[in-house]
């Protein structure tokens, strides 16, 4: 097995992809690309040669493999867990800092809500986000703040309850208050200000930004 100094991933998951105009700056990072099982399925119209496929191999096509012949592909039998999290505990191995993951929501929600549970799950050992055509999906680590263009649109949703949530630089603001799924959540703000802070001082709360040419 190489050895890599990025510190950074791309994961390519079998789910919708984003266009190739919004997938291009991800590659400028120069990531560890790694496809998690029928990612390489979904990855090769895009010319991308990934470093690595990882997963229990059910998905990924023989005509796939052939065209990857050279790709270390490592197989991961444990059922118990999926090709998303097999991708993740090889980073964490692999002391990679942080991730950004496409073609992890669409097509079935199914499978996107079982991602955003793994969110959950690993983002306190590892920095994540989820890419697609429409948005970026992360979860808020107690505070954040980041760049946004006036009228983007902006929504949080609570994973089960969250409350201390406090935001600057949105359209509705939160003082101090709480957000709960299936009684409240936080979706379709709007960013009023080049900057946006939110605090959260208990619970997991994901951070949907839209991205700006999307038309509300």
């Amino acid at each position: 097995m190489k050895l890599t100094k990025q510190k950074h991933a791309l994961i390519i998951c079998n789910g919708e992809m984003p266009s190739t105009k919004l997938v291009s700056p991800l590659l400028k990072k120069k990531p560890l690309i790694i496809c998690a099982d029928g990612g390489a399925n979904k990855v090769r119209p895009f010319g991308i040669i990934p470093d690595y496929i990882i997963g229990d191999l059910d998905s990924i096509t023989q005509k796939t493999r052939l065209y990857f012949s050279s790709v270390p592909i490592i197989h991961v039998s444990d059922q118990n867990s999926t090709d998303l999290e097999k991708v993740l505990e090889f980073l964490l191995t692999s002391r990679i800092q942080s991730a950004t993951i496409i073609g992890a929501t669409g097509e079935r929600p199914d499978h996107t809500m079982s991602n955003f549970s793994i969110l959950m799950k690993y983002h306190k050992k590892i920095t994540l986000q989820f890419f697609d055509e429409l948005c970026t999906v992360e979860i808020i680590q107690k505070k954040i703040r980041f760049k946004a263009e006036t009228g983007q649109q902006i929504s949080l949703v609570p994973m089960g309850k969250c409350s201390g949530i406090t935001t600057k630089g949105l359209k509705y603001p939160l003082k101090d208050e709480s957000l709960e799924l299936g009684f409240r959540e936080g979706s379709s703000n709007e960013a009023i200000a080049a900057t946006v802070d939110v605090i959260v001082k208990s619970g997991s709360l994901l951070l949907f930004k839209i991205h700006p040419h999307v038309k509300h």
